[in-house]
């Protein structure tokens, strides 16, 4: 295994950006008010390409349902509504909540890119209000990022697939008929293994590295008999074998020149359920 490489991607995970905003408006939520149209469509008073400042933002369509919550379905239906792109749209079919939280979302997009981040929060939120700017970490389910690139290999360098081989240390079983394959360098242990078109890599420093990474690896094998990622051309899931609970997690697949990303999740597992969720109707 080249630990370069390796490292490379877990740069990734430091480098993920947070929460974005959104340029779309839609015609169909303009108040019959001319003063509150005006004020609706004026351009963000940022030199950010985004959201303009009120509530409800810009394409926020807070329809029939104004002062009731979104369920998480509506919620993700009327984001899509927020994208102004050629990327192919893709979102997962719900979103895991806490007990008694509401999600809403912050979403922003150009011709060829989107990124929406997801959010709990203990009373509803506007999707693409301005009070989501100021949320900290503790509200953020995960941050998903669509991009096209110009060639299927160009998406395919994105993904940074391996396949997973002995690197001189015994396999370890992960349960399910999975076999995992250990290796080290630069002060860091890996595990890594194959399932299907998914290579998934746990990365943990050497003092419990090889402990920590096969204890996630097996909890991640065992979910995944139950849940299916979607199906890709490729996809890559890195993980934090140092603690499954932070927001170092990455996962991204491609599909012919379109990559789609999972970052900044609350966690390994909230991570794969929400790529999961991109498996279900």
């Amino acid at each position: 295994m080249k630990i370069s490489l390796v490292l490379g991607w877990f740069l990734v995970l430091s480098l993920a950006a947070g929460c974005s905003q959104s340029n779309a408006a839609d015609e169909k939520t303009k108040s019959s008010s001319a003063a509150e149209t005006a004020e609706r469509t004026k351009p963000p008073a940022s030199s950010e390409k985004g959201i303009a400042e009120g509530e409800p933002a810009p394409g926020t369509n807070p329809s029939s349902k104004k002062n009731e919550a979104l369920t998480p379905e509506e919620v993700i239906s009327e984001t899509s509504l927020q994208l102004d792109t050629r990327v192919p749209f893709s979102l997962p079919a719900t979103i895991p909540l806490d007990k008694d939280k509401h999600l809403t979302s912050l979403a922003t997009s150009d011709a060829k890119t989107y990124e929406i981040a997801f959010y709990q929060t203990s009373k509803p939120i506007s999707i693409n209000s301005s009070k989501l700017r100021n949320l900290g970490n503790e509200s953020k389910i995960a941050v998903i990022k669509a991009a096209e690139y110009e060639s299927e290999e160009k998406a395919a360098e994105q993904i940074g697939y391996q396949k997973a081989e002995p690197a001189g240390n015994p396999p370890v079983d992960l349960g399910h008929g999975i076999t995992g394959y250990t290796d080290a360098g630069a002060g860091s242990a890996f595990l890594h293994w194959n399932e299907g078109r998914w290579s998934f890599m746990s990365k943990a420093r050497n003092e419990t590295g090889q402990d920590a990474n096969q204890e996630l690896g097996r909890k991640v094998v065992d979910y995944l008999e139950k849940e299916m990622l979607p199906p890709p051309d490729q996809g890559t899931v890195l993980l934090d074998g140092n603690d499954a609970g932070s927001r170092n997690h990455y996962t991204a697949w491609q599909e012919g020149n379109i990559v789609y990303e999972i970052v900044e999740a609350d966690g390994a597992m909230t991570m794969l359920e929400v790529a999961a969720a991109f498996n279900k109707d």
